[in-house]
């Protein structure tokens, strides 16, 4: 393109918030736009006449882009003439194509100035105007446009001038960007070079930091792979850990602190293998395998003579040192993120064993990050690893704990056994922390969590930096669900008129499938659990679980074929009953 000058600005265009019914979900978005008349003010959110719903907080898409080229393109494709605005952008120009457009290339239109900062990747609500097949196709084309941040508010108007006051000094264009992450198979080399932009927004990064982890994850080992039990140990009253190794002997793949372990095991008297994850504490004592801890649970309350669950239930009994399990290799994104905040580290019951791995790892990577670890049990008894935590927080200079004892026993000595008597609350932690700035990671039961994740943000701390995950049944603890359906149809049947159930293998509930429910991320959704999702129209991949047993059929097929055992559960329904890892 010609030295300064990138473009001219043909539209601006702004819409209002409506509710809109979307895969069976109303929800509220101002994704229809329409021309506007005259100057328009930028502001650090974006256009003022347009209401910010979607991305309303994330200042790198204040600005959506959008080239007239693409549009004579999509006119002639789809036999139609559609109006500057159709796809939601902001800004309609005249202009260079993605290929030719830089992560952060900057702009000026008007008095405002703009940095370039990723392409635009459809949803579900391009779905509303466009048909619900209409967000992959249109991803495939590779024409996406792009966002801008602004740098400088100001006002805007069509006909504008478009001068490009900076090129972007990374080299990586939005067609580059699209491609490595979206449309190709997820390729190492290419990844790190993402990853190396030093203008790479949050989004972009963390998209790029999944399908690096999830392309380290398939290198591991795919399917299931059998383990042998080198050592088991009693851990507290209701904890047992198991050391876990190849059985040629070979060092097992490396993995990241607070990632798990999917093991199926063949229950004597069960119908079918049981599935269920468990955290990884570690390496195991020779450093060649892994180490899990697994919770002997309980009957359920309503059902006290009821035997304890069937999984830990027969690990606990049953299965002794040289005994053979299957597992899956390491996998989950509950994982410590790079920065330089301190990080605190917050579980209760059993939790604490994803704690383990990360209070090892920060101590070994980052020993200059100030760590808090504070956890909550209620007697020595129950305290699982407690002589462990204490080796490793005493050996570093950084590293703190704070222990609760909500029910001492009679020998447990305050100041020697446990910090503090009672429950660990948000209250404590404001007290105990140097400052609340902190990143947060929080496991253990649901209602503890929820009061940990409300409690500090209420406090001020911002959501992007309280991190937690779930043992068993999952559950919306900030109040912002997707969405569900206003009514509950009626229970789905296969082809034998049997009733469609779908097991939750991971968090070990089965739900049953009602007709008007649109997916099976909705149907995860509705029964509590908060399954990794983006795009909900199959474009991201973020979604794709393993497929234990039964058929799928899919409303929207997406972007990329699932593999054999794999589905994509944001657009796929059951054929049959299913099994689904999550």
């Amino acid at each position: 393109m010609p030295q300064n000058f990138f473009g001219v600005l043909l539209s601006v265009n702004a819409g209002e918030a409506k509710p809109v019914t979307v895969q069976g979900e109303t929800i509220v978005t101002a994704f229809g736009k329409s021309p506007m008349c005259g100057a328009v003010q930028v502001e650090a959110s974006g256009l003022a006449t347009d209401d910010h719903v979607w991305a309303a907080n994330d200042p790198d898409r204040a600005l959506l882009f959008y080239q007239r080229s693409y549009y004579d393109i999509w006119n002639s494709e789809l036999g139609r003439r559609l109006p500057h605005g159709a796809f939601g952008e902001n800004l309609t120009f005249e202009g260079p194509t993605d290929d030719e457009v830089l992560l952060g290339d900057e702009l000026r239109i008007g008095e405002a100035r703009l940095r370039v900062t990723q392409p635009r990747i459809p949803c579900r609500k391009m779905g509303a105007w466009h048909g619900e097949d209409f967000p992959n196709r249109f991803l495939r084309s590779g024409r996406v446009g792009f966002f801008c941040r602004v740098v400088q508010p100001g006002l805007v108007r069509a006909g504008d001038k478009i001068e490009l006051l900076r090129r972007g000094k990374d080299g990586m264009s939005m067609a580059d960007l699209t491609r490595i992450l979206y449309l190709q198979r997820p390729n190492l080399e290419e990844l790190s070079r993402v990853l190396a932009c030093s203008m790479l927004s949050t989004e972009m990064r963390d998209r790029a930091e999944q399908l690096l982890r999830r392309t380290k994850r398939d290198d591991a080992w795919s399917g299931d792979r059998a383990l042998v039990i080198t050592a088991r140990r009693r851990e507290a009253a209701e904890v047992v850990s198991f050391d876990l190794a190849d059985p040629e002997g070979t060092r097992l793949p490396d993995f990241e602190a607070g990632q798990f372990l999917t093991v199926t095991l063949n229950v004597p008297g069960t119908e079918r293998p049981v599935v269920r994850a468990y955290s990884l504490i570690g390496r195991s004592a020779d450093g060649l395998g892994y180490r899990i801890g697994v919770k002997r649970e309980s009957p359920p309350a309503t059902s006290p003579g009821a035997p304890p669950g069937v999984a830990s239930g027969y690990l606990h009994a049953e299965v002794k040192e040289g005994a053979q399990l299957l597992s899956r290799s390491p996998r989950g994104r509950f994982v410590v993120q790079p920065g330089d905040r301190p990080i605190a580290l917050i579980s209760a019951g059993i939790g604490i064993t994803p704690m383990l791995a990360m209070l090892e790892q920060l101590a070994e990577r980052e020993p200059q990050r100030p760590v808090f670890f504070a956890h909550g049990a209620r007697s020595s008894d129950d305290l699982a690893f407690g002589p462990h935590v204490r080796r490793v927080v005493t050996a570093g200079d950084q590293l703190r704990s704070h222990l609760m004892f909500s029910r001492p026993g009679t020998e447990d000595v305050l100041g020697r056994d446990f910090d503090e008597a009672g429950r660990l609350t948000p209250a404590i932690l404001e007290r105990t922390l140097p400052s609340l700035d902190a990143d947060y990671y929080i496991c253990g039961p649901a209602d503890f969590m929820a009061d940990m994740v409300n409690g500090l943000i209420d406090r001020g701390v911002p959501e992007g930096q309280v991190h937690y995950e779930f043992f068993g049944a999952a559950r919306p603890l900030l109040g912002d669900a997707a969405g569900t359906e206003t009514e509950p149809g009626p229970v789905a049947v296969d082809a034998d008129g049997r009733p469609i159930v779908v097991t939750f293998a991971r968090s070990g509930i089965s739900v049953e499938w009602r007709e008007n429910t649109f997916s099976l991320l909705a149907l995860a959704e509705q029964a509590g659990l908060s399954p990794e999702s983006d795009c909900r129209t199959g474009v991201c991949g973020l979604c794709v679980s393993r497929l234990d047993d039964g058929e799928v059929e899919y409303v929207i097929d997406p972007m990329d074929d699932a593999q054999p055992g794999q589905v994509t559960v944001c657009c796929a329904r059951p054929a049959t009953s299913v099994m689904i890892d999550l």
